[in-house]
């Protein structure tokens, strides 16, 4: 277990799934922290489907996943519109990366979402890069200042699902 948190630290999504099987394992458990001489991964869980991970290296640096909460969370970026109507499936954050990754769930036309993204991208400073799109996905890169949004627009059955993830520019 020890290598594993260890990886986390270089690997912040892999600690995060990591948490997640440990939130899995909990089962009627509300919170639970595991630590090591690397850091500690602590989950809370806030209701049958729903909570947080959080994976803490031993530098302090720390990546956060909340999943099925259906909201936004507080520290998400203002400046880069979200998709409504959605629901919120998963939010993440990475405070070392400055990185936040939401993902939505929607019944509207990828035409629709794709065209409110461009303008509400637009409207609020963002540069858009490239767009490519294939039959059941769409991907839109747009950059301001420093920070970089990608959006993955997925056309799966009667719903489309939206990944956005914003970070700083690497």
């Amino acid at each position: 277990m020890r290598s594993l948190i260890h990886r986390s630290q270089r690997r912040p999504l892999g600690a995060l799934l990591f948490g997640c099987l440990l939130f899995a394992a909990a089962g009627c458990s509300r919170s639970h922290t595991i630590s090591t001489a690397d850091g500690k991964v602590s989950y809370d869980q806030k209701g049958k489907d729903a909570g947080t991970v959080t994976v803490t290296g031993k530098d302090g640096k720390t990546a956060t996943m909340t999943f099925n909460e259906n909201k936004v969370p507080g520290d998400y970026p203002k400046d880069v519109p979200i998709y409504s109507p959605s629901k919120v499936v998963m939010a993440q954050s990475v405070s070392d990366q400055n990185a936040h990754n939401l993902m939505l769930e929607s019944q509207d036309a990828v035409d629709k979402i794709v065209d409110f993204y461009k303008k509400g991208l637009d409207d609020n400073g963002w540069k858009t890069e490239s767009t490519m799109t294939t039959a059941q996905l769409t991907i839109l890169t747009a950059n301001k200042e420093k920070r970089q949004v990608v959006l993955q627009i997925t056309d799966s059955g009667g719903k489309r699902s939206i990944m956005q993830v914003v970070s700083d520019k690497t």
